[in-house]
């Protein structure tokens, strides 16, 4: 859902959810931007808060038996992507459960993710999150491999040696497996790094904002950008490749 920043907009929405909690009693969830806040500790720079509009938020929550989803990762959802003379940042964006939502799924877990490109961050719900398992993945050629002028050497180094077959397909393997990662894997893991350090940076900002840091994540921003730039021209080059084939 989205809130309107207009006041007198925004309590009639606060009224319908009310509305729509009386006419039931199931389960459910409401999420998105309500722009508006709870608590000081919401918000970091600018005028303080609205006591009268935080209590008339809520009331509508508690009107609705809604409990805030406790979340991991930075603080605040917003800003105004401002110098720190100026910097604005708010957490605007949130989930709200009844308990009966929350008995149906107790492992349910909220996820700040580090802020690209937009003033709001991806928030990421998970119903039944998952430890993250790496597997050994089994050599596979990829087709956009051929369209790549440095690919055929790979192709000679391996067959250019007086060996058997067994040893001349684990050498291929080896080493294009490697030139694979230099390649291609590496824009993977170079978007990965970026966003790692992203969201570390906007916790950073969340607690003590400083202008080097303001400049550091709009550097990283820009080189994510490029990164993000070169991996739709990967899957780009895949796709020509798969449906020439």
């Amino acid at each position: 859902m989205y809130a309107s920043p207009r006041h007198r907009e925004k309590c009639m929405l606060w009224n319908n959810l009310a509305t729509v909690a009386n006419s039931h009693n199931l389960p459910w969830i409401i999420a998105g931007d309500f722009n508006e806040l709870l608590s000081s500790d919401d918000k970091l720079g600018g005028r303080p808060i609205s006591l009268y509009r935080a209590n008339i938020f809520k009331e509508c929550l508690d009107a609705c038996n809604m409990a805030d989803l406790d979340f991991q990762g930075p603080r605040y959802t917003w800003t105004n992507k401002n110098d720190l003379c100026s910097l604005i940042q708010e957490r605007l964006d949130r989930f709200f459960a009844n308990p009966d939502w929350c008995v149906l799924y107790p492992e349910a877990q909220v996820t700040h993710l580090p802020r690209c490109s937009s003033d709001h961050c991806p928030v990421l719900m998970e119903l039944e999150p998952q430890p993250s398992i790496r597997l050994n993945r089994p050599f596979r050629f990829h087709s956009f491999w051929l369209s790549d002028t440095s690919f055929p050497k790979i192709v000679q180094n391996a067959w250019s040696i007086e060996s058997g077959l067994y040893d001349s397909i684990a050498k291929f393997e080896r080493e294009a497996s490697e030139w694979n990662w230099v390649h291609f894997g590496n824009i993977f893991a170079k978007k990965k790094r970026i966003l790692a350090r992203l969201g570390g940076i906007q916790r950073f900002m969340a607690e003590r904002p400083s202008s080097f840091l303001i400049i550091l994540e709009k550097q990283l921003q820009a080189e994510l950008l490029n990164v993000m730039n070169q991996e739709e021209e990967l899957w780009s080059l895949k796709s020509r490749v798969n449906w020439m084939v």
